[in-house]
């Protein structure tokens, strides 16, 4: 297996397209990228391929990939040779697919063996165009109780999410879930040529899902929590600029018209969001540079200076907040139902709790089922080589 002068390792052009093409956005990812790729090609549905699109990483991200690639001929790699960040290197990805269904991971997580043929019979059966598991995070800092991106809402049955909710849950007033962090599988037909908005390096997979929303596409959202989602210092997913705030305002008001009441009144109010959080960078970014000029007028705004105290009180709270009693875990813990079938009960407190007893080490109840000793598996301190 050679690379093309595009930095593409071809594979076997002689096999037939897969069920699923999944494609893994990298940079500098060497640490995790082994046992992410491990997990993808460990999946049930044998039927698929993994585009790793490397973005110019300075690392042996490309070595890892192209090592494996050699190994299994359902690995094609893609190196990039100047840094684009990560729409633009997942387009890539897109571009190279091949499958009727195209999943997103990214390349320092995990998923569960089953969990892309579980999503692709559940979104068949419902006749979705998207279908989105719920995220377990680990890494770096656990939480004593642990968490899930779903916890909040309870979920024990698959539902349907709209274009209405979506937007919404990227208000920062919402209640609801950052449904922007899910890692939805999508129907390649519907996807067509859409694709990543390049001047987006936060809020890029928002973006994309809710533009499909908007042109109708249908989400499915499952309770099955087979996504270890890793935090660590590394990553950019939580980090606004001053330039990110002002790419995520000015992709939210290039959004397709909107004809549903709700849609355009959630999206009045992600509006007054983003523009409050750009004002905010503006503000901090002035006072670190010591442009006082600048920052003097912003702190005449009552919700500025709001926003400056809150986020000092939380991090002193990160510091100095007395640990929680740590809740038990349920007993016994859910049996994960066929695909696309409710659970019993939400699987969301018990995924949180697993995660955070990996974390300190704890062991597991010997009756656990199997999706349980998978996540306490995949979240086990020794998943965690880049959580400083």
């Amino acid at each position: 297996m050679s690379g093309s002068q595009s930095g593409q390792d071809l594979g076997s052009p002689s096999l037939p397209p897969p069920v699923v093409s999944v494609v893994m956005a990298n940079f500098r990812g060497a640490a995790n990228l082994a046992a992410s790729m491990a997990s993808v090609l460990a999946q049930s549905e044998r039927s698929l391929e993994l585009i790793v699109a490397d973005d110019a990483s300075d690392d042996d991200s490309v070595v890892i990939a192209r090592r494996i690639a050699e190994g299994d001929d359902r690995v094609r790699v893609i190196a990039s040779p100047t840094n684009a960040g990560p729409a633009a290197t997942r387009n890539l990805g897109l571009d190279a697919a091949r499958g009727e269904w195209i999943a997103i991971v990214d390349s320092d997580d995990l998923i569960h063996p089953e969990r892309l043929e579980r999503l692709i019979a559940a979104a068949g059966a419902a006749d979705a165009d998207l279908v989105a598991d719920d995220l377990v995070y680990f890494g770096a800092v656990p939480e004593p109780q642990g968490r899930t991106l779903l916890q909040s809402m309870a979920l024990a049955a698959p539902m349907m999410l709209g274009a209405a909710p979506y937007l919404r849950s990227n208000d920062g007033a919402s209640s609801l879930p950052v449904f922007g962090y899910l890692k939805p599988v999508i129907r390649r037909s519907v996807l067509a040529d859409l694709r990543y908005d390049v001047g987006l390096r936060i809020g890029e997979d928002h973006d994309l899902v809710l533009r499909l929303l908007i042109g109708n596409a249908r989400l499915l959202l499952l309770p099955d929590p087979l996504y270890a989602y890793r935090r660590h210092g590394a990553s950019i997913s939580h980090r606004l600029s001053v330039a990110t705030a002002q790419a995520m305002l000015e992709a939210h008001r290039a959004l397709p018209p909107m004809a549903d009441p709700e849609m355009r009144a959630a999206a009045k109010a992600v509006d007054r969001h983003l523009r409050r959080a750009l004002r905010y960078e503006r503000l901090v970014a002035d006072i670190k540079a010591r442009r006082w000029q600048g920052a003097l007028p912003r702190l005449a705004d009552p919700a500025m200076v709001a926003r400056l105290v809150e986020s000092l009180r939380d991090r002193r709270r990160r510091t100095s907040e007395a640990p929680r009693a740590v809740a038990a875990l349920p007993d016994p813990l859910p049996r994960m139902p066929q695909a696309g079938e409710s659970w019993p009960q939400p699987p969301a407190p018990g995924a949180a709790l697993i995660a955070a007893m990996a974390a300190r080490d704890e062991a597991l109840p010997p009756d656990a089922p199997s999706w349980a000793e998978w996540l306490f598996s995949a979240t086990a301190p020794e998943n965690r080589a880049s959580a400083g």
